[in-house]
């Protein structure tokens, strides 16, 4: 999920407190693009700290790579040194909505796939189907782990996809993860949701601190 501290997120701790107060998940991640600012203000709920990267690829395409339980903010887009500051971490990551044209995706997705813990196979703001169709059969295609996300940039949108397990905390989480032991639950949003996003950048939408 994407914060206030991003350029198009909206939610604030108060809210996500709510949301898993209410059960409706019952930890989160926080991925903001490019940096982990928000961080301090949310350590004390259930959440796994995270970042969505852009990695510019040499032909000056760009693509997202989700990277859940980092320890130290990673500056590099490159992705080969991504990746590497990923293992020193001992992080998880995952190409973010690998067939979804309409947004950042690779432009050759098998230079990429072996190098990373898994694809996002269900991406809830994805526009159509066709594309969280595409990332599951490549997964499935070449034994890959997937995992799913609701991408929420407003806090009505947490839980619209998300990964399921049998985990008591983090840690275990970080486990099921690796051992590709979830199971991607949950569907694809209302596309009204985008102009949440759209609304923030332009600052018409504000968020409820």
């Amino acid at each position: 999920m994407h914060t206030y501290r991003s350029d198009d997120g909206l939610i604030t701790p108060r809210e996500v407190k709510a949301i898993i107060d209410k059960g409706k998940v019952d930890m989160v991640c926080i991925t903001d693009h490019n940096h982990s600012d928000a961080w301090n203000e949310f350590k004390g709920l259930p959440a796994i700290m995270g970042i969505e990267k852009t990695i510019r690829e040499e032909n000056g395409n760009k693509f997202h790579l989700l990277i859940y339980f980092i320890d130290s903010p990673i500056s590099s887009r490159d992705f080969g040194e991504v990746i590497d500051s990923v293992r020193e971490q001992d992080a998880f990551c995952a190409i973010a909505h690998p067939f979804d044209r309409w947004r950042k995706a690779p432009s050759n997705l098998d230079l990429y796939a072996k190098r990373v813990d898994a694809l996002e196979a269900l991406n809830a703001r994805t526009l159509y189907p066709f594309s969280n169709a595409s990332a599951r059969k490549y997964a499935q295609a070449h034994n890959m782990r997937m995992i799913a996300g609701s991408d929420a940039h407003h806090y009505s949108e947490i839980g619209n996809a998300y990964v399921e397990c049998e985990a008591g905390d983090g840690e275990e989480f970080r486990k099921m993860l690796r051992k590709g032991r979830v199971s991607i639950k949950g569907g694809m949003a209302m596309p009204h949701v985008h102009l949440f996003s759209t609304l923030k950048k332009h600052k018409i939408l504000t968020p409820k601190l």
